[in-house]
């Protein structure tokens, strides 16, 4: 016969495009697994029958037993998420990136201008003590996020598995934005995303480039506002936020470093107090 073409627009195509997408599991503890599909039962084998003298109408009936059957099948999108204490959540510029700098060893892109970090990146912020916090950048985040815009889904989706949150915003507005406005909008894709479920973790508020700010008065005045919006929009932090230089002068990384030493030691109580109910529950 002739030769037959297959357009990418067939039928089997689009019932591919079209299936409806299930969360299976969430694999987020070692060792967990689950059983996505069963295996076919397989055939005896023509070897169980090569020495053996059967009847012609027996053999047929046995052959016809022993075939194997085949297993079921799956079409599965798995998708990798970041394992951090902390997520960063900031606008594109915000200082995400010399903040994980400034405090860990990673080595992120800095530049001044929007959009330098494509893909996230986890840092480890180290103690004398031996503790660790791990932090984890995420590309910068904006109005719309939530639904979608800016790839906002592929970068939400690496703080779900964080136990706390750092919204950190430009105090000084170097890109002509209002620090206020900035942090109501984050807090409004975090709703927005899921269930919002990562509004119930312990955050902290981190107004950033204070450096640019001489006025004192001035900077009392936006870490004022901050604080109010944080507590109107319902974020679970202690009522203060904390004012920085991360890329500049380093001003107040000592007070934040202690903070987040402490943020991640709630979160995880929260986070074991959860599995324990959880495990109650089941």
């Amino acid at each position: 016969g002739g030769d037959t073409l297959v357009s990418s627009s067939s039928s089997a195509m689009d019932n591919l495009m079209e299936r409806e997408k299930v969360t299976v599991a969430d694999l987020d503890k070692p060792g967990s697994y689950i059983v996505i599909a069963s295996g076919g039962r397989g055939g005896v084998g023509n070897s169980a029958y090569a020495k053996r003298q059967y009847a012609p109408h027996i053999l047929t009936k046995a052959a016809e037993k022993s075939r194997g059957v085949p297993g079921e099948e799956v079409f599965l999108e798995l998708e990798l998420k970041l394992i951090a204490d902390i997520g960063l959540v900031g606008f594109p510029n915000a200082g995400k990136s010399s903040l994980l700098a400034a405090m860990s060893k990673a080595q992120p892109a800095i530049a001044p201008y929007p959009f330098t970090t494509l893909h996230p990146l986890v840092g480890c912020v180290e103690y004398r003590d031996g503790f660790r916090a791990l932090v984890a950048d995420v590309p910068g985040l904006i109005d719309g996020a939530a639904e979608g815009r800016g790839r906002g889904h592929s970068f939400l989706k690496h703080l779900e598995r964080t136990k706390a949150l750092l919204y950190i915003v430009d105090a000084a507005g170097v890109d002509g934005r209002d620090p206020v406005d900035d942090l109501e909008v984050l807090v409004d894709e975090i709703i927005s995303y899921g269930d919002g479920d990562m509004m119930t973790r312990p955050a902290l508020v981190v107004a950033n480039k204070l450096d640019l700010i001489l006025d004192n008065e001035l900077r009392t005045e936006i870490l004022q506002a901050l604080s109010d919006v944080a507590t109107d929009k319902g974020i679970l932090f202690n009522n203060e936020v904390l004012g920085i230089s991360a890329g500049v002068s380093g001003e107040g990384l000592g007070c934040l470093s202690k903070s987040i030493r402490s943020l991640v030691e709630l979160g995880e109580k929260n986070r074991q107090k959860t599995n324990e109910e959880w495990a109650t529950y089941g």
